[in-house]
């Protein structure tokens, strides 16, 4: 879907239809096969776990069949993120990439407490999984997972980086069960199942709650990571006619495409003619920092601010 641009919108916008229009389709592209090799797999893993009474498998495929649901929601979320902007989302729809970050995020955890709870009792009470089995199945879990890490470690979006944490922890945790197995197989400790379904779990908890991080810092309007107020606002000061920045304000609309605004200060001579020019001047400099969308006010030395309780 590229991105169509009313002919009234600021004339930025239009630079980068074409880029997004080839990565979205890359993006949709690898998450599609991520999603298709993780519901296959996750029917693998749930005849396999069953055949080879393990709870680490068994866990590992309700948790990928969660994954499955997961990057159903992810794909329609970043579909939609890339829809132009209207009249009822006047930025556009970046933010619902970062929303499916976030329902992603709270369908793995709902996974792993649930794992937790089935693997618990079985540290007490273990039951006896088929080694052999399980050796097999990890090492095409490691396989397949891992090759699906990589063609997902491309994307550079929220919503990506939640998925490749999705492969990332599928492949750690088939390494963990391939150990497993192994200790299983030649020193008889079915515990070990048990004890690999918690570590996991907790594992991808942790890693989980650190994504969710960044996705909740965005909807809650905070400067993004890689670009602060006082970055982007100390370029501006080195503007030719620049006096001084104040009212400043940064945002992100889905943790990689920004928005910037703020008061420029001109000195006392400035013209109209020098007012748009340090205009297109600062439009241009703030894309470094990611910000798609800047909107200045310029105001001249001497006179009073316009909005002087707005903070």
């Amino acid at each position: 879907m590229a991105e169509k641009h009313n002919s009234h919108h600021h004339s930025h916008s239009h630079s980068g239809g074409h880029h997004h229009h080839h990565s979205h389709g890359a993006i949709i592209g690898r998450m599609r096969f991520a999603f298709v090799l993780n519901l296959s797999f996750a029917i693998i893993e749930l005849v396999g776990g069953y055949l080879t009474n393990s709870v680490a498998i068994m866990s590992d495929a309700l948790h990928d069949f969660g994954d499955a649901l997961a990057m159903v929601i992810a794909i329609v979320m970043e579909k939609i993120s890339h829809k132009s902007s209207d009249h009822r989302f006047s930025y556009g729809y970046r933010r619902f990439s970062v929303l499916g970050a976030v329902i992603t995020g709270m369908v793995l955890i709902v996974g792993s407490i649930f794992i937790l709870i089935e693997a618990v009792p079985r540290l007490i009470t273990p039951q006896q999984p088929h080694a052999d089995g399980m050796l097999i199945l990890a090492v095409l879990g490691v396989a397949v997972n891992g090759w699906a890490a990589y063609r997902v470690s491309h994307g550079t979006s929220l919503n990506e980086k939640m998925l490749m944490w999705h492969m990332i922890e599928d492949v750690l945790g088939w390494v963990l069960v391939l150990v497993g197995a192994l200790v299983i197989k030649f020193f008889d400790i079915p515990q070990v199942d048990a004890g690999l379904a918690i570590a996991l779990s907790l594992w991808i908890l942790f890693n989980v709650f650190r994504n969710l991080r960044e996705a909740m810092k965005v909807f809650l309007m905070a400067s993004p990571s890689g670009a602060s107020v006082e970055d982007v606002t100390t370029e501006i000061r080195k503007v030719d006619g620049v006096v001084d920045v104040h009212h400043a304000h940064l945002w992100s609309l889905d943790g990689e495409n920004h928005v910037f605004s703020a008061h420029v200060v001109l000195a006392g001579t400035a013209g109209t003619t020098e007012m748009q020019k340090v205009k297109e001047t600062i439009k241009k400099l703030v894309g470094k920092f990611g910000i798609i969308e800047a909107t200045i006010e310029t105001e001249i030395s001497g006179v009073s601010c316009v909005d002087p309780n707005h903070q």
